[in-house]
């Protein structure tokens, strides 16, 4: 039987998926991978890494195919957005900078002055940060390796790097490049007159295609099997959009190691710029992602730090916070433990417990991240109702977060709404093979590839109506906390 093969690429972990006509997904290879943190502020990966676990995982995925059919395409998915600086042979000059890096912070001052803050939204419909735009690495890159600089012959992305070393092509999907702080997301062309401002060269930048165009047939000699089509693919959120058939004027929940509310629209005049903003895979079609940046990692780390040695399983996160009562004893918790996107955007936010007194138990601070987790998330659900002016009673949610069931009932309750936990994982990896069968012929729309997925709901939370009443006066107190804090995180982040 023919399969196509979907390569997923998460900010911790690798996978490899292959997928028949029937929308069936199975084959599924995982190799985890490290980022690095070299100084105080930066977050790096080690590109050749990763595309050695990636080269490992396709080879394994394509040789099991072989056995019983044939591989009729691949495709990519991958994390939005990471800066590499490629030669002309496609080998990284510099390890990749991350989306979480802050060492430019100073460039994206200086872009903010030169450009405008208000041109800059005009043509990206974002608004720009050190890191999650990558146009402010780009320039903290030429001017801070300038020897180097002169030697790139490509700026991309992951998916840039991970495309050229399969194909040979120098090229970015629209999806990747709506978040370079660069792109004119309306009109789909990189901007001259940004990269002309901040005195980037346009003739470094890669080709913007098509999520689904053919960029070029594998042809690597260290794989098994070449002459495969391979389409360009796209960012890992917008392929979870795809896979999980949502229309304009739906909203998704994905908990993982951020926690993002996506709404899908086909009005670009309706993207908020407290928003993340970025060209779907579908033409015409725009995606607005109300981000926190580490709920996942909030939870991640409490339970590394302070459950974990003692012998806790995982299970301990349902069921600790059940100690603690509604409110966790007056604790609360703010989860930007490394600056925050949505709604804040500050990147010099922090975490913090408040409200800690000599009662205080592990069950009130488990407790507390939850909720605070979830209040952040029902502002973001905030600016949907008052900006988007979606209005919905369930939430589809999706991500390995969306499997604790205690911190569900919280955001049901804090966001009064059904959290509706749905059957599907590795939407990244269906997302890419949907991309690779659509291009290859399987499917003739995406309404008809991603109808072939059981999208089942596994179980709905519904909101306790007197615990929502309680949330609601907790939600306003929450509010107040990051206000009162923010000039304190400002002095803080220069001692």
């Amino acid at each position: 039987m023919s399969h196509v093969i979907g390569i997923d690429i998460g900010t911790s972990g690798i996978k490899v998926g292959a997928m028949n006509h029937d929308g069936e997904l199975g084959l599924i290879e995982y190799q985890p991978y490290s980022l690095h943190y070299p100084q105080k502020g930066w977050v790096e990966i080690d590109l050749e890494d990763i595309w050695l676990k990636t080269k490992e995982l396709l080879m394994k995925v394509i040789t099991r195919v072989e056995r019983t059919g044939t591989v009729d395409a691949i495709s990519l998915s991958t994390f939005c957005n990471s800066s590499v600086f490629l030669n002309e042979d496609g080998e990284p000059l510099c390890p990749g900078i991350m989306y979480l890096d802050q060492r430019s912070k100073e460039e994206a001052e200086w872009i903010k002055e030169i450009v405008t803050e208000e041109k800059i939204y005009d043509i990206t419909k974002n608004r720009l940060e050190q890191g999650m735009y990558s146009v402010t690495s780009h320039v903290w890159f030429k001017n801070h390796r300038p020897s180097l600089y002169e030697q790139t012959h490509k700026w991309g992305n992951l998916s840039t790097y991970i495309l050229n070393k399969l194909t040979g092509s120098f090229v970015m999907d629209w999806t990747q490049a709506s978040f370079s702080g660069m792109y004119n997301i309306e009109e789909y062309v990189w901007s001259k007159e940004i990269c002309e401002e901040v005195g980037l060269e346009m003739e470094k930048l890669p080709e913007v295609v098509d999520p689904c165009s053919i960029v070029g047939e594998l042809n690597c000699s260290e794989l098994p099997l070449n002459g495969i089509p391979v389409a360009a693919g796209g960012a890992d959120t917008a392929c979870s959009t795809l896979a999980l058939g949502v229309q304009p004027g739906e909203v998704f929940e994905s908990v993982g190691t951020s926690n993002v509310l996506t709404a899908c629209t086909k009005n670009p005049d309706n993207l908020d710029r407290r928003f993340l903003n970025r060209c779907h895979i579908k033409k015409n079609q725009w995606l607005s992602h109300g981000a926190m940046s580490f709920p996942g990692a909030a939870i991640q780390w409490f339970y590394e730090e302070f459950l974990k040695e003692e012998g806790d399983s995982r299970h301990i996160l349902e069921e600790l916070p059940k100690q603690s009562p509604i409110g966790s004893n007056g604790v609360f918790f703010l989860p930007y433990m490394q600056g925050e996107r949505s709604p804040i955007w500050d990147p010099d936010a922090r975490g913090t417990f408040t409200g800690i007194s000599l009662n205080t138990t592990k069950a009130d601070m488990m407790r507390a991240i939850l909720e605070g987790c979830s209040f952040g998330l029902r502002q973001i659900n905030d600016i949907l109702l008052d900006a988007y002016h979606v209005k919905f009673e369930s939430l589809p949610s999706i991500g390995g977060g969306s499997s604790n069931q205690t911190w569900a009932q919280v955001k049901a309750n804090i966001l009064e709404k059904n959290i509706e936990i749905k059957d599907v994982s590795e939407t990244g990896v269906y997302g890419a093979c949907l991309i690779a069968g659509t291009s290859a012929g399987y499917y003739k729309t995406f309404e008809e590839a991603s109808e072939l997925i059981e999208n089942q709901t596994t179980r709905v939370v519904k909101p306790n109506t007197e615990e929502v009443n309680i949330y609601n006066e907790h939600y306003q107190v929450f509010k107040e906390l990051y206000p009162s804090l923010k000039p304190f995180f400002a002095k803080s982040m220069n001692l």
